[in-house]
């Protein structure tokens, strides 16, 4: 809610609902997902974040410090003593349950604890999906130090990719420069005109959709940033 280039970006409207329902509608559809948990910041400012989850009577909500994401995520795996995480962020309303599920299966199938969509390629900026092991994140938030390794959760995993190796799902055609985030007023005006498109034909519209829509019609990112941040992102 404290969001200083968009404040109470998740709360903003997309298709009549606030960002963050839309973002739990998604993660609720990811194809071996037993729960969702919202990690919320502690604090007045972020009271209306329970307010919003009202209607999902099965999300569980655990809150803790605002700029320790990492130590929110350890307190969620340790409420819901999951096994495995999936991590999405809440400005990412486009989240494609099929392609997290994807990220999901390819980790089982490889055996692998850390998996994620690539980092430099394939699916749009805005559909990151990341899974750890919950032993891995316990390590992270036992030894992670530095305060960027706090506030982003992996990177302390990430920096030792030779002890923590990671697998990816990458894709072809390359849409990673396709920004579908929320970051900004003019990322939120993006977000809205797509979910006002699509939403009414199928709420949980995902790649193929959106790639149908933005060839067709180009437009809808063109306008706004669209391929010009291929050589800036």
């Amino acid at each position: 809610m404290s969001s200083t280039r968009l404040p109470g970006k998740i709360a903003l409207p997309l298709a009549g609902e606030p960002m963050l329902q839309r973002v739990v509608e998604r993660a609720q559809a990811i194809p071996g997902v037993d729960c969702v948990c919202v990690a919320a910041p502690e604090g007045v400012v972020h009271d209306p974040i329970v307010d919003m989850l009202e209607p999902f009577k099965d999300v569980v909500v655990v809150r803790g410090p605002e700029y320790d994401v990492l130590r929110r995520y350890a307190l969620a795996a340790d409420a819901t003593d999951a096994t495995t995480v999936i991590r999405i962020t809440s400005d990412c309303p486009l989240i494609d349950p099929q392609v997290s599920g994807a990220v999901l299966a390819l980790a089982n199938s490889t055996g692998s604890s850390f998996a994620r969509t690539a980092l430099d390629s394939g699916y749009p900026h805005g559909y990151d999906t990341e899974i750890f092991s919950a032993e891995l994140l316990r390590i992270a938030d036992r030894d992670a130090t530095d305060p960027y390794d706090r506030e982003h959760v992996s990177p302390y995993l990430w920096a030792r990719s030779e002890e923590y190796p990671a697998v990816f799902l990458d894709r072809r055609p390359d849409r990673r420069f396709w920004r579908v985030t929320v970051d900004t007023p003019e990322d939120y005006a993006r977000v809205s005109r797509i979910y006002d498109r699509l939403h009414p034909q199928n709420p949980l519209f995902g790649i193929k959709e959106l790639e149908a829509l933005c060839t067709a019609e180009p437009e809808y990112l063109t306008d706004l940033g669209g391929e010009t941040e291929a050589e800036t992102y």
